[in-house]
């Protein structure tokens, strides 16, 4: 009689450990699935083409570098310039990262910032900063891809219009996929990460 009990047993304790491992694979196979779509919804990037500080196309897809985006403008009368500082600063004390990594800043008021504006706001940083604008669809495109909110406050009849944007780092690989992003009070902690 106990050796039935324990044959019963034995099947039933196997039947157990076949569905446990069952259910394990399958919850993590839903889970590589759901992984891989929210990935696949979670399209920041890409590659772009527009105008440097002196003029020059610049080509992202052409530069197989890892590339730090930042977005502003260089009327901004506070926060960019110190965005920008805090990147400069960083390049200044890692001038080694040049090779690696393009460090970019990119206009959100194209209309206002022509190359000779940006060139003459980046000279007050670090000279390995690129700075880049084109015309207001090519700007655009960019800040659609990147998902960067932007808003003119006040009127553009007003030379001194204000620009609301996302102020946001952005880090892509040498293809222009993106890595992570970060926002500029947790600058030093997070770009310590990547770097």
């Amino acid at each position: 009689m106990v050796k039935k009990y324990k044959s019963i047993f034995k099947k039933n304790a196997l039947m157990m450990a076949s569905i446990i491992i069952v259910l394990i694979i399958s919850i993590f196979l839903i889970d590589q699935i759901k992984s891989r779509q929210a990935n696949k919804n979670f399209n920041i990037g890409g590659n772009f083409i527009l105008t440097n500080q002196y003029g020059l196309e610049y080509n992202s897809k052409q530069i197989k570098k890892k590339k730090l985006i930042y977005f502003g403008y260089t009327f901004c009368p506070d926060v960019c310039p110190f965005d920008v500082l805090k990147l400069s600063n960083f390049l200044d004390s890692n001038p080694n990262l040049k090779d690696d990594v393009e460090f970019i800043f990119i206009t959100v008021d194209p209309e206002r910032d022509k190359t000779e504006q940006i060139k003459s706001f980046l000279e007050n940083f670090n000279p390995s900063i690129i700075g880049l604008t084109g015309s207001k669809s090519q700007v655009e495109r960019v800040i659609r891809d990147y998902r960067i909110f932007v808003r003119i406050n006040g009127s553009k009849d007003d030379d001194n219009y204000l620009v609301d944007h996302s102020s946001l780092f952005f880090l892509i690989d040498q293809e222009d996929n993106y890595i992570s992003h970060f926002r500029p009070d947790d600058f030093k902690k997070n770009v310590d990460k990547f770097f």
